[in-house]
């Protein structure tokens, strides 16, 4: 039998709570900066993608636009070029989405703010 007393015991679990709520911390604060980066190749797919799409979708629109209308090459030309348009502005819009996600988390995301958006000085 061991000559520990009972306060020694309490005082192993209250050292092993204590650091056991130490690795939980640390693996939180690890998992919340993981979730809060995006490679540069998803920037790249997200962008492509989008501008790829919007360029597909205006010049299939036009396409059947020719066929039904009998306009041949300007059906193809009006939507692929609307369709271009479209991919540019999505692929503003998405670039400054992902700029100000990329401002929260450099500043904090637990930064207090007032109703109007500006932050609390």
């Amino acid at each position: 039998m061991s000559s520990e007393g009972p306060n020694d015991l309490g005082e192993r679990i209250a050292k092993a709570k204590a650091d056991r709520e130490a690795r939980d911390a640390s693996k939180r604060r690890a998992d919340q900066a993981d979730a809060g980066t995006i490679s540069a190749g998803s920037y790249a797919l997200r962008y492509g993608a989008e501008f790829v799409a919007n360029v597909f979708v205006g010049g299939f629109f036009g396409f059947w636009i020719d066929k039904f209308a009998g306009s041949d090459p300007w059906g193809l030309l009006i939507g692929g070029t609307i369709g271009l348009a479209a991919g540019i502005r999505a692929i503003m819009r998405a670039y400054r989405e992902l700029n100000a996600r990329a401002q929260e988390i450099s500043q904090g995301q637990g930064a207090p703010t007032k109703e109007d958006g500006t932050e609390d000085q």
